[in-house]
């Protein structure tokens, strides 16, 4: 049985009553990043948070982020409304796992507090990523640059050197006939 996809990236499936799958991507990461960022547009301002309301982050689009502050009140997601063999690991993926990547890449600083609650702050990384990830063309800058060491972002670069250099001869060329 098949529960469908929980958010681009992340996707749970039972067999037999048993998790076969769950996984995380960095939109996760970027979603929570964006959220908290424009939650309050302030740096290394601590803003407390609970798990179930950076849940509703990670599991909604970055163009629904803006939205998390619904009448003054952010919006939560209910980890008990999925089934129990998947809600640990749920947590786990969509939450802890993209919070720890997030402090370790110094994007954001957070603390658990002992009630569950947590404090988390945008670092200035943080603040320009997320600034990054609100427009198209930033998403695009961001892509090129987690992938110009590759095959896609190598293959970018040459064409793009090609275009110029063809661009280059052709008005040259015009210049020197006059």
């Amino acid at each position: 049985m098949k529960l469908g996809r929980l958010q681009r990236g992340a996707q749970c499936t039972l067999n037999a009553g048993n998790v076969e799958s769950l996984h995380m991507s960095r939109d996760d990461e970027d979603r929570i990043l964006h959220g908290l960022y424009y939650y309050r547009e302030n740096i290394d301002e601590d803003v407390q948070v609970s798990s179930e309301q950076l849940l509703w982050l990670a599991m909604h689009p970055l163009r629904e982020g803006e939205a998390w502050s619904k009448d003054g009140k952010l919006q939560s997601l209910d980890p008990s409304e999925f089934p129990e063999e998947i809600r640990g690991k749920l947590v786990t993926a969509k939450l802890e796992l993209p919070l720890r990547y997030l402090q370790y890449r110094r994007l954001i600083t957070y603390a658990r507090r002992s009630d569950g609650m947590l404090y988390a702050a945008v670092t200035f990384a943080g603040a320009d990523r997320a600034i990054r990830l609100h427009t198209q063309r930033g998403r695009m800058d961001l892509w090129y640059r987690e992938h110009r060491d590759g095959i896609a972002g190598v293959s970018i670069t040459v064409l793009i050197s090609f275009i110029t250099a063809l661009i280059t001869v052709l008005v040259l060329s015009k210049i020197l006939r006059f």
